[in-house]
C-alpha cells in the first residue's frame, strides 16, 4: 500500500519494522531508547518492490541473470553484470506517485529545519545486514549531504541499485544465496554538520576484553576513519567506571569533508593535524551513551558517533548507527599478558600495544 512507502522513524513498529531494513531498525530502536538519533524517514521496501514492478525494472534484471550462470567467473564478468544491472535501476523513472510521497516526507524534513533543500544523509538498509548468515554490512551504497529533490530522487534509486554490485553479486555466489528476491529500505536522515566523527566499540575487537570502551575518531565525517583515509585519535574509557584512562592522539593528515554538496578529501590544516579531534569530556559522553546501548542490546556493539560542530556540548553528539561486534578473536597467552597490562593503563603502554 502507498501508505508504507514512507515512513516518519517514530512511526516505525513492531508491524512493519521487517520493511525498514536493518540499519533503519537499530535507528529507530536507538531513538526509542532515548539515544540522540538524527530526525529523518524511511523509504520501505515496499516503495521498492513497487519501483520494479511499476517500472518493470524487475523483469529486466532477471532476464540478465538468467544469463550468468554459478559457475566460476573472472572478476570484470561480475563487474560488466554489476554494471547493466545498475543503469536497469537508475535510468527508470521514479513512478509519480511514489515520487510524490518521497517528496512530500523531505519536504517536511525542511520545514521542519527551516530550509527548502535541508542537507540530508541517504542510506541503504538492507533486511539482510549483520545476521550472522548473510554479513552484508558496508556492502551498500550510502551519500552524504544530498540536497535538493531531483538529487534525492537519484541517491534513493543508487542505493537500491547497490543490491547489484559486483562485490554483492560475488558474495551471494560465494555463500549460496539468491541474488534476487531480496528487500531493500533506505534512509533519508537530516545531516549532521561533522566537525569530528567515528566509531566507538563497547570491546576491544582484538582481544574480547569487555571491560574496555574504545573510541576511534577524526576531524570530518567518519569516512576517514572507516575507510582508512587517516590514522585515528584513540579514547579508552573503562566501562565500570566510566573514566578515561589513557588516549593516543595521532597525526591526521586528511579527512573526508562535507562540500557544497557531497563529500571531498582534503588536507587537515597542520595547527589542527596533532590535536584530539574530541575533548575529553566529549569522549567520556560518547562512552557513556555506548554503555547504555550496549547494555540494551545485551551484547558488544559498534557504534557510529558524529560531532555537530553548530551545536554545543552535550547536544553536539549523535549516534547515526549500531550493530553488534561480531569479529571478536580468541585470546591468544600474549593477549592476556595485554590484558593485564590494560589493567594498569597509568603509563599508556599497554594500549598502544594493543592497538598499533
Amino acid at each position: 500500500m502507498a501508505t508504507e512507502w514512507v515512513l516518519e522513524f517514530d512511526a516505525i513498529n513492531q508491524e512493519n519494522i521487517s520493511h525498514v531494513g536493518t540499519k533503519c531498525a537499530n535507528l529507530r530502536e536507538l531513538s526509542r531508547i532515548g539515544m540522540p538519533v538524527p530526525p529523518g524517514f524511511v523509504v520501505t521496501t515496499g516503495a521498492y518492490d513497487y519501483f520494479l514492478t511499476e517500472t518493470e525494472a524487475s523483469q529486466e534484471v532477471n532476464e540478465r541473470l538468467t544469463k550468468f550462470t554459478q559457475r566460476a567467473r573472472k572478476i570484470a564478468e561480475y563487474e560488466e553484470l554489476s554494471r547493466t544491472l545498475y543503469q536497469v535501476i537508475t535510468t527508470k523513472e521514479t513512478p509519480e506517485q511514489l515520487r510524490k510521497h518521497i517528496l512530500r516526507a523531505y519536504k517536511t524534513l525542511c520545514e521542519e529545519w527551516g530550509a527548502t533543500d535541508v542537507s540530508v544523509a541517504v542510506r541503504s538498509s538492507g533486511v539482510a545486514e549483520d545476521l550472522p548468515t548473510a554479513a552484508f554490512a558496508g556492502q551498500y551504497d550510502s551519500h552524504l549531504n544530498v540536497r535538493g529533490e531531483k538529487e534525492l530522487l537519484r541517491r534513493v534509486k543508487e542505493c537500491w541499485a547497490s543490491l547489484f554490485t559486483a562485490r554483492v553479486i560475488s558474495y551471494q555466489i560465494r555463500n549460496n544465496l539468491p541474488i534476487t528476491g531480496r528487500a531493500m529500505g533506505v534512509i533519508v536522515q537530516k545531516l549532521v554538520n561533522a566537525r569530528s566523527a567515528g566509531v566507538v566499540f563497547t570491546v576491544l575487537p582484538s582481544t574480547g576484553d569487555t571491560s574496555w570502551i574504545m573510541i576511534e575518531g577524526n576531524w570530518g565525517t567518519g569516512e576517514s576513519v572507516v575507510q582508512g583515509v587517516a590514522i585515528p585519535d584513540k579514547w579508552f574509557v573503562n566501562k565500570e567506571t566510566l573514566k578515561l584512562e589513557d588516549k593516543s592522539v595521532a597525526q591526521k593528515l586528511k579527512q573526508i569533508s562535507l562540500g557544497e554538496t557531497g563529500t571531498k578529501e582534503e588536507e587537515i590544516p597542520p595547527d589542527k593535524q596533532s590535536i584530539p579531534c574530541l575533548s575529553d569530556e566529549e569522549a567520556v559522553k560518547i562512552a557513556e551513551l555506548a554503555k547504555r546501548v550496549e547494555s540494551h542490546y545485551g551484547s558488544p556493539q559498534d557504534i557510529e558517533w558524529v560531532v555537530d560542530q553548530d551545536l554545543p556540548f552535550p547536544k553536539n553528539i549523535f549516534l547515526v548507527q549500531t550493530r553488534p561486534v561480531t569479529t571478536l578473536q580468541k585470546k591468544s597467552p600474549t593477549d592476556q599478558i595485554v590484558d593485564l597490562m590494560l589493567k594498569r593503563p597509568s603509563s599508556g603502554t599497554g594500549f598502544e600495544r594493543e592497538q598499533m
